[in-house]
């Protein structure tokens, strides 16, 4: 038994020791604290897992832009796709599937904080011409891995060393200069 709880100890050890870190948490600048996230599809993979990363990182998501100190928007969520090849026989395809999304964030009464930036997301299928229906549900399932991933990402890019400069700075001299 005291030889599984020294393994244990060593592998959390090592693990901890190579940087790793659960994949979620970030540091986020304060304003962003209290959010309202406004998307074109609340219910959509983007929307959930977008939601999911910033409770995760402490975020309060709040219903009504009025109750947040900043408000991220998506702008776009658009899937694309190009074809690739085609085989010799005309039958097999190769198709490269893309999601771009574009967000920016804004204050309550919609002074623009940070401005439009677009991140996309890429993964190549192939399909075969008998196996279209199954071709289709990959194809569903690599949208919803990209769209995790965009999430992420999202929360990466808001929690950059820039953005977070960005949105305190906007803070800080609306305090010294209160709007009308």
């Amino acid at each position: 038994m005291n030889i599984r709880l020294f393994f244990i100890l060593l592998f959390s050890l090592s693990l901890t020791g190579c940087g790793f870190h659960l994949q979620g948490e970030k540091h986020l600048a304060p304003p962003l604290h209290r959010l309202y996230l406004q998307t074109p599809d609340p219910y959509g993979q983007l929307a959930r897992s977008l939601k999911q990363y910033l409770k995760m990182s402490g975020v309060k998501l709040v219903s009504s832009p009025h109750d947040a100190t900043t408000v991220l928007t998506i702008l776009r969520d658009e899937p694309t796709q190009e074809l690739l090849s085609v085989s010799g026989t005309q039958q097999t395809r190769q198709y490269t599937l893309i999601v771009t999304v574009t967000f920016e964030i804004s204050d309550p009464k919609g002074l623009t904080l940070v401005s439009p930036q677009t991140l996309s997301e890429s993964r190549t299928i192939t399909i075969q011409s008998n196996q279209v229906l199954g071709s289709s549900n990959e194809a569903n399932l690599f949208y919803q891995q990209m769209r995790r991933t965009l999430a992420y990402n999202i929360l990466n890019r808001i929690a950059s060393r820039e953005i977070s400069h960005l949105i305190n700075g906007a803070f800080q001299s609306s305090r010294k200069h209160p709007l009308p």
